[in-house]
């Protein structure tokens, strides 16, 4: 144990204390860092009640927009670029679609698209801030959107507390801006930064590793770009080094995606390595051939007829010229991307208790949560079919197949016993574990909450189904070989019946949601299920009193007869569930 951790708790926090003590009274002394400091921090509060309020009013519907958007190269990356300029955040678009690549509701092709969409998307935050930000007094037009905002924050309807939650953060973007613009205007007066100018490449490199360092820090590249407009704006900063803070900011707005990926999926792991080599390709571009990009903004300039004195609509040009201009070298070439970062992240075989499409990033975003959680409690459901099969005497790949159905009519040449105990132990019990864990994690609202406990009925149920099939078993792997052919073709009957039962449920639809299918399954089973109870329809009265079965073999086929009822009525109550929380996640 280290000395400071037998220091009292009090103690343990001082340091932090003091630390935010000089830094309170920093801030206090000086007015240049106060306006400075209060730009940035309402800035990035201002981004995070933005994409808040964007998330929320997306909703439920975020998913098909994504799945719709992504099917093709060019839609993912439309759908990247509009959706970093609708919530002027890079990151929360990196996040989400890697919650979504996880969760396979998109390829990873679809994610990178989408990814380099967002690299377009993020240096629309620049012209705005090089525009609207050097030339208005944007203080005025912050108020009325902050008070509208704070109406309709109060509001019981979603979408008028969303939409409050993005004037909201509109405003406070606007201020945060006003803020900077009057610190920097301060700091000229008082502290000459451009005497530390470096010149050259030596000026672009350290002028780089200032804009990824920033940008890591402040987990924002829209951030620091506002703070480079600032300084720009100021005088504080040259026109060269601005340029390469740019580059430096591209790079450093990845680490969010990084840190996303930690304990993800490969898939997901995929994607930020992804996004991670792009952005340093096209930073390595930019500084290599930096004179042509130099002279390419300012031929860009003149002809879209802006003003070529104005360093920030430079800067701005000169952010989205490099990344336009690597996501065109890129995309042509995007499949073989894929191969490399497949070969580079080879996809091991997941353990039996490691998740598929569970990862700690999409507990951001409850509805891509649930989604994956049903995904997971799907491949439960396998497991479980796999199992029943198994005890059933058939193969399940066979099953799944419909080979050979005249084969259940038959005994099977050999019967053997299956340690469900062991299988339930090591495929079922561990999974439904991390879905149970994963569920309880979910901040879950009125509506996801009733979507998780479909989820964990239908986990409940598969669980129960396969615990009823270990009872089943003791007298099904007798009685398919029994000498009394009546009692051999009872035990027949059951075997056709569950994996009949299993064959359908395998069948059922599992994206769009399989309630529908899964009802009328249960109406025809049900009547199955009564035809096949000799008690229920007095074959087994008959059979005992002409003395055809014993009396105990009676008793066991009454009892086995619960068991498949059991099996058959849990199967169909899990892939209702399923397909319940499938549609209603869709029309939520």
């Amino acid at each position: 144990m280290t000395p400071i951790a037998l220091w009292p708790a009090w103690a343990r926090k001082l340091p932090r204390l003091l630390l935010l003590g000089l830094l309170g009274w920093w801030l206090m002394s000086s007015a240049t860092a106060n306006e400075i400091a209060a730009g940035l921090a309402l800035f990035l509060l201002g981004m995070r009640s933005l994409e808040d309020g964007v998330k929320s009013l997306a909703g439920s519907t975020l998913e098909s927009l994504v799945r719709a958007s992504t099917r093709s190269t060019v839609g993912g990356l439309i759908f990247g670029f509009f959706a970093t300029f609708a919530t002027q955040s890079s990151s929360i678009v990196s996040l989400l679609t890697m919650s979504f690549v996880s969760a396979r509701m998109v390829s990873l092709g679809g994610g990178l698209s989408t990814i380099l969409g967002a690299n377009l998307g993020t240096t629309t935050g620049t012209w705005i801030f090089a525009t609207l930000g050097a030339s208005l007094n944007l203080a005025k037009y912050a108020l009325p959107f902050i008070s509208l905002g704070m109406v309709l924050r109060f509001s019981r309807e979603r979408a008028f507390a969303a939409t409050g939650h993005v004037l909201i953060g509109l405003g406070l973007i606007l201020f945060g801006i006003h803020y900077l613009k009057i610190g920097f205007e301060l700091f000229q007066s008082q502290f000459d930064l451009g005497a530390y100018a470096l010149p050259g490449y030596r000026g672009l490199l350290a002028y780089t590793a200032v804009g990824a360092l920033v940008t890591l820090v402040m987990q924002s590249s829209h951030a620091t770009m506002l703070l480079t407009v600032a300084a720009l704006a100021s005088g504080q900063i040259g026109l060269d080094n601005a340029l390469a803070i740019a580059i430096g900011a591209n790079v450093g707005s990845t680490a969010t995606a990084l840190l996303g990926a930690i304990g993800a999926d490969v898939e997901a792991k995929r994607l930020a390595l992804g996004h991670l080599f792009f952005n340093l390709f096209t930073a390595l571009l930019a500084l290599t051939a930096f004179p042509l990009f130099r002279a390419g903004t300012l031929l860009g300039t003149r002809l879209l007829g802006l003003p070529e004195d104005d360093p920030l609509l430079q800067l701005a040009f000169f952010h989205t010229f490099f990344n336009f201009v690597g996501v065109c070298l890129v995309l042509p070439n995007l499949s073989r991307f894929l191969q490399w970062l497949q070969t580079l992240l080879p996809d091991t075989t997941q353990t039996l208790t490691a998740p598929k499409y569970l990862s700690p990033t999409q507990l951001k975003t409850p509805e891509i949560a649930l989604e994956s959680l049903r995904k997971e409690t799907w491949r439960l459901f396998d497991r479980a079919i796999d199992i029943i099969a198994l005890v059933m005497q058939v193969d399940p790949k066979a099953m799944r197949a419909g080979e050979n159905p005249h084969e259940l009519d038959r005994p099977p040449s050999r019967v053997h016993t299956i340690d469900i105990d062991g299988l339930y132990r090591s495929r079922i019990k561990p999974l439904s574990g991390l879905i149970v864990d994963f569920a309880a994690r979910i901040e879950a609202g009125p509506e996801v909450a009733a979507k998780l406990q479909k989820i964990l009925q239908a986990s409940a149920a598969i669980q129960e189904a396969v615990k009823d099939t270990k009872h089943l078993q003791k007298n099904l792997v007798r009685c398919l070989t029994h000498p009394n052919p009546i009692v051999r073709r009872q035990y027949l009957r059951y075997r056709r019946h569950l994996v009949e039962t299993l064959y359908a449920i395998d069948n059922l639809p599992r994206e769009q949601g399989s309630d529908g299918s899964a009802a009328e399954l249960a109406l025809v089973t049900h009547t199955a299920l009564a035809q096949l109870d000799p008690l229920a329809n007095g074959l087994l009265e008959e059979w005992l009193k002409n003395g055809e079965i014993p009396p105990e073999e009676a008793t066991s086929m009454m009892n086995d007869t619960a068991y498949v009822r059991r099996i058959t009525e849990n199967l169909l109550a899990a892939a209702r569930l399923l397909g319940e929380a499938a549609q209603t996640s869709h029309t939520a």
